[in-house]
């Protein structure tokens, strides 16, 4: 009796594969590379996973599910490998399914699972107050969902009728005739959940109309390309810092320096081929004549000075720039209004400088000061593309960015600077020591560098 109980435990076991002759054999006809799991997960977007394993024998993928790809789906003996990949997830559920890698009687399961669809919508901004005398404003929206926008006053007009998912609102502000403040809310409704975003405009007479008539302070920019390796940089930087003391505010200056210095900013390479910089230093006025090193610093500064003057004496601005700029923490914020006069396609340059960075300079020791230099942009080095469809129009954006936590609070200011088409306007090209060249049909109006977490209004004169 007992010798047939005992019989009947190894037919048992036998039937259920376990450790019964011969199972080890069996399974082994599917080896699962060490580089690969048998759990496969997909993110809700949709992702490709690839998956290694041998085989003895040939072998064929067995799928149920409609959402998955296996590719190959069969193979011969040997090294295989094959790639899974998923449709993007629209429901909010997790998906599952097997796929089984068949070889002869063995099937060896790999599970693969895909994260579900999370909706997100929020307001990246939710408040702006505005000038007396309107302008345009954006709101930027961050949504993989439908939605609508709704105004409550019939001064805030939406331009364009914007798609689902468009990241950025823009809103026309009309000017206010009212004695006093008045307020409106834009809201942003997905479904029951709707976002409100808060406008306020000042009231009419706090800011005067006089930008009209008057004409802008009137900001040249001198581009300096350098490098800590440069040991003829510090010359021109001398001669730039002559230029500005000698011409009462009217130059700005930014030190770009280039691939290999202790403040390499990406920027540069942008900017250096577009105005066919071959060696450092160059220096660069107003996006309209390149100059190079001369032995005088004195010579330099003039040249920059001549070139910087001819740009305001035979281009008037037809812009002018208010900017206000916060830091909190390593979150920096900058408001900017743009008044322009002459209808016309601009493109608005954004940049983060530092000033008083004491280092290696070749040429000026381990303690020279660097000061101008470009840390970061705000928008492309192309600039944002700005349309202004009728004169007399103010226009208004906000930008933010993560300042490095290493730079000097602060010594941070903001650069801000606008390039306009010479249009019809004949190209004026008349200091002999300037190499002029044709950058892109355009050249600076006007620019703006104003500290972090200072209040910087429009300037006329």
């Amino acid at each position: 009796m007992k010798k047939c109980f005992i019989a009947l435990l190894a037919v048992i076991a036998s039937l259920l594969g376990c450790d019964g002759p011969g199972t080890e054999e069996v399974m082994g006809e599917i080896q699962l590379s060490s580089s690969s799991k048998d759990i496969v997960e997909i993110d809700a977007d949709g992702s490709r996973e690839s998956i290694r394993f041998s085989s003895a024998l040939d072998w064929n993928i067995e799928l149920s599910a409609d959402w998955l790809t296996v590719d190959p789906i069969e193979g011969g003996p040997g090294p295989a490998r094959i790639s899974v990949s998923a449709d993007a997830n629209e429901t909010q559920e997790v998906r599952q399914t097997v796929v089984n890698i068949c070889s002869g009687t063995v099937k060896f399961p790999i599970t693969v699972t895909q994260e579900p669809f999370i909706p997100t919508f929020e307001l990246l901004d939710t408040e702006k107050e505005v000038s007396a005398l309107g302008g345009e404003i954006k709101v930027r929206v961050h949504a993989d969902v439908d939605y609508e926008v709704k105004i409550d006053a019939d001064w805030i007009k939406d331009p364009v009728s914007r798609a689902p998912r468009t990241r950025e609102h823009q809103f026309i502000i009309e000017p206010n005739p009212l004695p006093e403040e008045r307020s409106a809310v834009i809201t942003f409704c997905s479904g029951m959940i709707c976002k409100a975003f808060s406008v306020t405009q000042r009231p009419a007479g706090t800011e005067a109309d006089d930008w009209k008539k008057d004409a802008f302070v009137h900001r040249s920019l001198a581009m300096r390309f350098t490098a800590t390796w440069c040991g003829y940089c510090p010359n021109m930087g001398s001669a730039f810092d002559l230029a500005k003391s000698q011409m009462s505010g009217s130059l700005e200056l930014v030190s770009l320096h280039g691939g290999g210095s202790d403040y390499e900013f990406y920027g540069t390479d942008d900017l250096a081929n577009r105005f066919r910089v071959t060696g450092f230093p160059t220096g660069v006025i107003d996006s309209r004549a390149s100059i190079p090193n001369f032995t005088s610093s004195s010579t330099t500064a003039s040249v920059a000075m001549e070139v910087a003057q001819e740009t305001q004496n035979a281009y008037p601005s037809k812009t002018g720039i208010a900017l206000n700029s916060s830091l909190d923490g390593t979150s920096l914020t900058v408001d900017l209004s743009l008044y322009v006069k002459e209808a016309d396609s601009y493109h608005v340059t954004v940049l983060l400088l530092e000033d008083g960075i004491v280092g290696y300079q070749n040429g000026g020791g381990n303690s020279y000061v660097h000061n101008d230099v470009a840390r970061l942009a705000l928008t492309s080095m192309s600039g944002e593309s700005v349309r202004i469809a009728e004169d007399y129009q103010i226009w208004t954006s906000t930008y933010s960015a993560t300042v490095n936590s290493k730079w000097n609070a602060d010594n941070l200011k903001v650069l801000v600077y606008v390039e306009k088409p010479y249009g019809d306007q004949p190209e004026q090209a008349e200091v002999s020591e300037a190499k002029y060249g044709k950058y892109g049909d355009t050249y600076i109006d006007n620019c703006r560098v104003a500290k972090v977490g200072a209040e910087s209004p429009l300037e006329l004169r």
